[in-house]
């Protein structure tokens, strides 16, 4: 026995975590194989992980289908079926392009071949490799397509697309007959492009297009025939037409001799007419300085009726012989022709008043006089040279305009004036009392007021604040109308009374609201406020304005007017004042005589009061002077300082309402 026994070692034992990454891999490959294992048989009727659908036909459309049941998948398709039935077709002719429906054409989207070959694809899932590359990898189906026609449908489609053949015509284009070229028309069939779509939705073409088979229809009318057409009528009518009326002769151009004619074709048989409303347009536009206008209707007023009396019809061109005299040049190759006159057909009636508003009472005033006073001949006058007058919607009526300058060859008489504040005498006096009246009762109306001016001295027979004096050429009385109706003026006299009446269409409630005083220096403002009040309740306010003067002759600074002298009574060369500070009394030059002569004070060669004249000395002349010289034209005038004008409170651009009533203080003035 061997007394040494070999040495035996023992290999310590390895440690836990040696053991860990050995068995890791085992349990991991493990794991893997029961996942793939469970997944791949759970998912054995469902679609491929990562499956898109797509379709270039319907653009836009990428679906994620993976991992759904075959229902579902069904359920998908049969949206986008549904959808693409309004996908626009477009199917070309040689002549025209049309744009139809794919549900029209019977082009659908193949629901049971899609789904059926979604599902059968091949998932590659049934190996763990392939399983595993289906998390990271996608994959992609197309739809299919089909046709489904209905042949009743498809044959609606062609007629739809027949197009008739067109034959050429005769046109007027730049004053020449020209010929417009035939098109042939076209029978569609559909049999070959139906095809050719289902081919473009397989291939995915976007958008869907397709050529439909044509037969070509030749139209009937012959084009040499139409041209030969054409070129007759354009020389029988290449020197126009002379045409006379009341002595005046025109040419017609051949443009427009060509733009009357009417053309027919009958078996390539052309004959033309005349349009006679074009003609007689024509004629009236072209003679229209031989016409004669029809006068305003006559109208007068009955029981407070507006009535349409009588007019005097217009004559326009041309008879109604004209169009046959026009025919006949045409067909006889005449270069002239002679027309008479007509009377127009627009006759007035009654119906003139009511289409313009004319129907009812909407403002009154009267005033009162003394009869047999030379003023009252010329207020009668002017109430009779303003009886009837109309003022349209928005017009300005002036009475300067309308009447003109006052002279004695219109019947106008001298009568008293009120000339710088001094009353005096000239043609045309005392017509202020009437425009005065005129212009309370188109206050009353309503009406909006451009240009007035009160009298420069307060006169007890005028309404307080609303009066208005007159001259040649000014001041003048001018007022707008502001209502969608026509105004008729209607002065009426008696032998101590003027009234004027105010007719149109009630459009607002006038109402006076207000009237007071206030100083200005020596004179006094009048305020007359107004309101109207329309049917939408908009209510529009305004005023009037006059500016009175102390008495005659003194203007608002206390002293004379420039137009006469302050009065010295005993001589001393001071004037005499009363207990408001102002001068007792101011004369006109010419009446300052007798005992009182002008005297330049101040030596300015101008007079400056009329007193006690000094003695004469032998060979000198008394210092009398020279009167000064009237300020404005015959008539009345205003004071030195003039009255502000009018003006709205209120938005002057407020809608009007409907309705309007008389002042109820309007009447007479004392």
């Amino acid at each position: 026995m061997d007394p040494h026994p070999p040495l035996r070692l023992r290999r310590p034992p390895r440690p836990l975590w040696v053991w860990a990454l050995m068995v890791a891999p085992v349990v991991l490959l493990a794991i893997w194989l029961i996942f793939w294992l469970v997944d791949s048989t759970s998912n054995d009727d469902k679609t491929p992980r990562g499956l898109k659908l797509e379709s270039a036909t319907i653009p836009d459309v990428s679906i994620d289908i993976g991992g759904l049941s075959e229902d579902d998948v069904t359920g998908v398709v049969v949206e986008l079926a549904e959808g693409f039935q309004q996908t626009q077709i477009e199917i070309a002719t040689p002549t025209q392009t049309v744009t139809v429906t794919a549900r029209q054409v019977g082009l659908a989207v193949d629901v049971e071949g899609t789904v059926a070959a979604i599902m059968a694809l091949d998932s590659d899932e049934s190996n763990p490799i392939g399983w595993t590359a289906s998390f990271f990898e996608t994959s992609q189906s197309e739809l299919l397509f089909e046709l489904s026609t209905d042949d009743s449908q498809i044959a609606k489609l062609e007629a739809d697309l027949h197009q008739p053949p067109v034959d050429p015509t005769i046109v007027l284009a730049n004053g020449l007959f020209q010929v417009t070229p035939g098109v042939p028309g076209e029978v569609v069939s559909l049999s070959s492009a139906l095809p050719q779509l289902l081919e473009a939705a397989k291939r995915g073409t976007s958008p869907l297009m397709a050529e439909a088979d044509v037969r070509l229809i030749p139209y009937e009318v012959s084009d040499t025939a139409i041209e030969t057409t054409a070129a007759w009528i354009n020389r029988r009518t290449e020197q126009g037409l002379l045409v006379t009326v009341e002595e005046v002769t025109k040419r017609v151009q051949p443009a427009q001799l060509r733009s009357w004619l009417i053309l027919h074709n009958d078996n390539d048989e052309w004959s033309y007419e005349i349009d006679r409303q074009i003609l007689e347009d024509d004629l009236a536009e072209l003679f229209v300085e031989v016409a004669t206008v029809a006068s305003e209707p006559v109208l007068t007023v009955i029981d407070d009726t507006p009535v349409l009396v009588s007019e005097v019809p217009a004559l326009i061109c041309c008879d109604e012989s004209a169009y046959r005299e026009v025919l006949l040049a045409l067909e006889t190759e005449l270069p002239a022709v002679e027309l008479e006159l007509r009377e127009s057909d627009k006759i007035n009636d009654q119906s003139w008043l009511v289409e313009r508003g004319i129907v009812e009472l909407t403002g009154r005033f009267t005033t009162n006089y003394t009869p047999g006073q030379d003023r009252v001949s010329n207020i009668h006058r002017i109430a009779e040279l303003i009886q009837g007058a109309v003022v349209y919607p928005g017009e300005t009526f002036s009475v300067n305009e309308y009447v003109g300058e006052r002279t004695e060859e219109k019947g106008f008489v001298s009568a008293g004036v009120i000339y710088a504040g001094v009353y005096d005498k000239d043609v045309g006096g005392g017509i202020s009392q009437f425009i005065t009246t005129l212009f309370t009762a188109t206050f009353n109306a309503g009406m909006e007021f451009l240009e007035y001016q009160a009298h420069s001295i307060d006169i007890e027979r005028y309404r307080e604040g609303v009066d208005a004096t007159i001259s040649w050429p000014k001041p003048d009385f001018k007022f707008r109308n502001p209502n969608p109706y026509a105004v008729l003026l209607w002065p009426t006299v008696t032998d101590d009374s003027v009234t004027v009446s105010v007719y149109s269409t009630a459009y607002a409630e006038v109402e006076w609201t207000n009237r007071y005083d206030t100083p200005r220096r020596f004179c006094t403002v009048r305020t007359t406020e107004r309101s109207r009040t329309y049917s939408d309740g908009t209510v529009l306010r305004d005023s009037v304005f006059a500016l009175y003067q102390p008495r005659e002759g003194i203007n608002c600074d206390g002293v004379c007017t420039s137009s006469v002298l302050p009065f010295d009574a005993d001589g001393d060369g001071e004037v005499e004042y009363d207990d408001d500070g102002i001068p007792e009394l101011c004369v006109l030059p010419e009446d300052c005589t007798d005992t009182h002569a002008p005297v330049d004070v101040d030596e300015d060669d101008r007079p400056d009061l009329c007193t006690i004249a000094p003695p004469a000395q032998e060979g000198e002349e008394s210092e009398t002077g020279e009167p000064a010289p009237e300020e404005g034209e015959p008539g009345e005038t205003t004071p030195e300082e003039t009255a502000p004008e009018a003006t709205l409170a209120d938005d002057p651009e407020a809608t009007p309402g409907q309705t309007q009533a008389l002042d109820p203080e309007q009447g007479q003035s004392t």
